[in-house]
Formats: structure tokens, sequence, C-alpha cells
């Protein structure tokens, strides 16, 4: 049975679905060559995911819909997450992808489902503006500098990706009938296209790599399968909003590695902005 709100199980798998998120996009940033490291945590995740399938079989026919649509949205959402991590650092490029989602959902409400912003929404999309524009000068960037970045504009795309999909899947994994078999055919198709492209352009390099790096390939795959996993379920335990909130928490996450790691600009200003964004979030929402 559905609840009203999050029990604290629910609420605590999502935090811990949160910092496991941020962590492999951590790992992501962090690696020599991005784009191949993105396509090897995919394939990792792809294979560990086969005998989650065999396990628990495949989802009811009525999500299979939803399942291919998302496919097509995390082949973007890929492609999009290598480009904004090749230019950017880990703080301002998470923040916007994790950030902005909810605020273009928000915004599409009144035209599209006949749903006119409250005022607190209007507070949302302001708080969430204002916190991402404040992560960027903590990172040493100027308003010009941050919106002129070319990885600027890809995590902008990819926020209108994020936000599709975790639409998509949240109502996929109700109707799959369960969760788990929707999320392990979910990272069994997702980087299919995508790699099968990246093979026939790149070939025998990006092999080379990936018997290079695949131990720290399986580690972020365990992470980022253990993250969606944990949210999807916890769509079919509370509201998709309330859990989509929450999930967003990893913002602060991701500010903490980056400052701390990656020495992304100067933690107290970085940390007080994600906080802001994160209240925004809440407020668009719940």
């Amino acid at each position: 049975m559905l609840e009203v709100g999050l029990s604290t199980g629910v609420a605590g798998a999502v935090l811990g679905a949160a910092l496991l998120h941020a962590s492999w996009n951590a790992l992501i940033r962090g690696a020599g060559n991005k784009a191949h490291f993105t396509l090897l945590l995919s394939a990792a995740s792809s294979l560990l995911s086969v005998g989650g399938v065999l396990f628990f079989g495949l989802p009811k026919a009525a999500a299979w819909p939803f399942l291919l649509a998302s496919v097509a949205l995390h082949t973007i959402y890929i492609i999009w997450m290598i480009r904004a991590y090749e230019g950017g650092g880990l703080v301002l490029s998470y923040t916007i992808m994790r950030g902005v989602p909810p605020l273009i959902v928000a915004l599409a409400s009144g035209p599209l489902l006949g749903e006119p912003l409250r005022a607190d929404d209007w507070l949302g999309i302001v708080l969430i503006c204002c916190g991402v524009i404040g992560i960027g000068f903590a990172s040493g960037n100027s308003l010009r500098a941050l919106l002129g970045q070319p990885a600027t504009r890809a995590a902008l795309m990819n926020a209108g990706a994020i936000a599709a999909y975790t639409v998509v899947d949240g109502y996929g994994a109700r109707l799959s009938g369960a969760p788990l078999s929707y999320a392990f055919s979910l990272f069994v198709l997702e980087p299919l296209f995508i790699l099968g492209l990246s093979y026939r352009r790149q070939g025998r390099a990006m092999l080379v790599y990936f018997r290079g790096n695949w131990r720290l390939g399986v580690v972020g795959a365990v992470c980022s399968m253990a993250a969606y996993a944990t949210v999807l379920w916890a769509m079919t335990q509370a509201p998709i909003a309330m859990v989509a909130a929450l999930r967003e928490t990893s913002v602060v996450f991701a500010v903490l590695l980056g400052c701390l790691w990656f020495k992304e600009g100067k933690l107290g200003p970085a940390l007080a902005a994600a906080l802001v964004v994160v209240v925004g979030i809440f407020l668009l929402r719940l």
C-alpha cells in the first residue's frame, strides 16, 4: 500500500541512495578519460544486471513502453553528462543537473498541465536559481563566465533529460509489478546503443581502457545501480514527488566531495548555496 508520507526507513534509504549517486558522479569527475569511464560504468552495470533480470524476471508488459522511453532518455543523459564533466567541475555541473529538473517541471506545469504556480513554487524557483548562481560564484566563476561555459550548457540540457526520465521511471516502476525487475531491465538495455556507437568510432582504444580500469568501473556501477534501484523502490512506497525531492539532497554530498576531494571552490559558501538549492527543491516538489 502506498504511504501518504515518507517513513523513516524509506527516507533513510533515499538519503543513502543520494550519497551513492554523488559518489559515482565523483568517480566520473576524477577519471582521466571521462567518456571512456562513463561508458565502462554503463557497460559494467549492464553486465551485472543480467543476473538481476534472470533472478527477478522481466517487468509486466504495461511497463515496457515506459522502459523503452527511459532507455532513450538515459542515452541522451549519458551523452550530456560526459560533456558536462569534461569541461566542468563536480560541484557546479552536478548542482545544475540535479537542481534544475524540478524547476523545469514547475515552469512547465502551468502551460502543459493547467497547474498554475503558487507563491511557494515561485519562492522555490528563486531559491534554486540563487543557489546555483551562488555555487558558481563559490567555484570562482562570474555570472557571465558561468553562463558562457559549454559545460554549463551541457548540464542545463541534461537537466531536461533527468526531469523526463524521473517521471517516466516513477510510473514505469509502479506498472512493472516489481521495481527491481524494472530497474535491472533498464540497466541491461540502457547502454547498448551508445556502447555500440562508441565501439564503432573508437574500437580498440575503448576496449584497452576497459581492461585497464574495470575494477573501478565495477565499483561505480554498483554505486549507480544501488542508488537508482533504491529510488525506484522508494517511489513504489511513497509519493514520487517526495522521493524525488529527498533524493536531490545528493547536491549537498556532491558539494562536500567536490570541495574536499577536488578542491573546487570554497566549502562554506558552496555548502550554504547547496542548502539553498535543496530548500528550493523541497518547496517545488512538496
